[in-house]
């Protein structure tokens, strides 16, 4: 009995955790960059020998999926410190502060962000497509063949994500989405017969909300030299709710209706917002979603988030309940910017779950106030 307990109050010999066999840090750091790429670049910050173990683990260039930051959202410019962006992550609401590399595109530039985290910097010389998180740049042609004949100031990208792992695609103006790859001399453009609302990459695909249907922006085709073009996937029928399609349109291009394409649990689900007058009357708007049914083309309805919460504004994020303590599950979140006039002024935004409406005062550090500021901004910085 004695052996026994003296057995239990043996001091433990430290663990040499720089020690540690390569093979099991390794493996950790697999698993962590499954997870989240700033976990694997806390774990290389460790020591010299972490670093070593995990040095298998290199992005293959800019494009590398397994290292794109899809958790982290960059919030609007109000938010910087000293010059360095704010970036949130969706899942567990903590904030990270980066610096951006502005000196390559010389003078006044476009910055925006893709649906995978990574950042398109476009001047009317140069672009390039950054990870804000590893460092990592790819050149991209300019936005001289997007401008139109306007100026830099004018140009409004709503929208960019990857397609085929290869080529980016953004979205610009009301009627065109543009392609390109690294490397590529210029934005090659793709003209679209019905307006489109918003774009959403998907399975290797990028996706667009049209106001008859949503297409595919087919990059890729058995024939070569053939330019990119879209592809009808599903029709929605959101337009044969009004008189005419006119008429949708015109309600599309006021602002009173408005279509978001968003993921849940793998399926590509659209989101309609429509409204008579003002979308700050909570009472006067409609959300509905619907699933995209790829056998039959087209849309059905959708009810429930699955456990999720929508913030819905100028943007759509869906993202998990516990990023806050302030939202519920299955609840939407009708966000818009207040007037600024003043230093104090906030975001509003409105629980709009089952028709009713409530303002939710979110307070100034909850990562929900965060997440209604981000979505009731434009996807468009001009620097």
């Amino acid at each position: 009995m004695a052996s026994s307990r003296a057995h239990e109050h043996r001091p433990r010999s430290p663990r040499d955790w720089a020690n540690l066999n390569a093979g099991p840090v390794g493996l950790v750091a697999e698993n962590l960059l499954r997870n989240d790429v700033v976990d694997l670049i806390r774990l290389r910050a460790v020591c010299r020998s972490w670093r070593a173990s995990s040095a298998h683990l290199r992005a293959q260039g800019v494009l590398d999926r397994r290292f794109h930051p899809r958790r982290w959202i960059m919030l609007p410019k109000e938010f910087d410190i000293r010059g360095r962006r704010r970036f949130l992550n969706v899942f567990t609401g903590k904030s990270i502060y980066q610096g951006l590399p502005y000196v390559d595109l010389l003078s006044e530039y476009v910055l925006t962000t893709t649906f995978e985290g990574l950042i398109l910097q476009l001047g009317t010389c140069a672009g390039q497509l950054l990870n804000p998180l590893t460092g990592q740049v790819a050149g991209l042609p300019s936005a001289a063949t997007l401008l139109f004949g306007q100026t830099l100031s004018n140009l409004e990208v709503s929208g960019v994500g990857l397609a085929d792992d290869d080529t980016v695609v953004l979205h610009f103006r009301s009627f065109y989405v543009a392609v390109a790859k690294p490397g590529d001399e210029r934005w090659t453009h793709v003209h679209s017969h019905d307006r489109i609302m918003s774009v959403l990459p998907f399975a290797g695909r990028v996706y667009c909300a049209t106001s008859k249907n949503i297409s595919s922006v087919q990059t890729q085709t058995a024939t070569l030299n053939q330019p990119p073009r879209l592809v009808v996937a599903a029709d929605h029928g959101l337009h044969t709710g009004f008189q005419s399609l006119d008429e949708f349109e015109y309600k599309l291009f006021m602002g009173f209706s408005q279509i978001f394409l968003m993921e849940n649990n793998g399926e590509l689900i659209m989101c309609h917002h429509a409204h008579s007058c003002s979308p700050q009357i909570v009472g006067d708007c409609n959300v509905s979603m619907y699933r995209v049914n790829w056998n039959a083309k087209n849309t059905v309805p959708q009810h429930g988030l699955d456990g999720k919460v929508l913030f819905l504004g100028k943007k759509i994020l869906l993202v998990v309940p516990g990023v806050s303590p302030s939202i519920s599950a299955d609840s939407k979140y009708l966000c818009w910017s207040k007037p600024k006039r003043n230093y104090d002024a906030t975001d509003y935004a409105v629980d709009v779950l089952f028709g009713g409406g409530a303002e939710s005062k979110f307070k100034k550090d909850d990562a929900a106030y965060y997440l209604s500021c981000y979505v009731s901004h434009s996807y468009t910085d001009h620097v």
